[in-house]
């Protein structure tokens, strides 16, 4: 992570369903409903009640895939993320960052 945040653990059991098309739907469309039903402030108040989503979404909103992607792996070095999600993670990237820019 950047800066001066912590690490946030996540199961290897987590990371693989983030990576599924359901996953990436399911985390689209979470996204979709907290834009809709928090209005402006919807990523500051994420941040407290889903930690990890919020880093995802910071990160889908503040650099491009591949960046995106290395901050993962730097993150979690133990886990071979290029090697076994890199193209997943930057599909990923590419609906987030969509739903955070549509229009409302």
């Amino acid at each position: 992570m950047t800066g001066n945040a912590t690490k946030i653990e996540i199961a290897w059991q987590q990371w693989l369903k983030f990576l599924t098309p359901e996953g990436q739907q399911q985390i689209v469309e979470f996204v979709a409903e907290a834009r809709d039903t928090r209005g402006a402030n919807w990523l500051p108040e994420l941040k407290a009640e889903f930690p990890f989503a919020s880093w995802i979404l910071e990160l889908v909103a503040t650099k491009t895939a591949d960046q995106a992607l290395d901050e993962i792996a730097r993150t979690y070095p133990l886990i071979p993320v290029k090697f076994l999600a890199g193209d997943k993670i930057i599909n990923l990237h590419g609906l987030l960052l969509a739903e955070i820019e549509r229009k409302r």
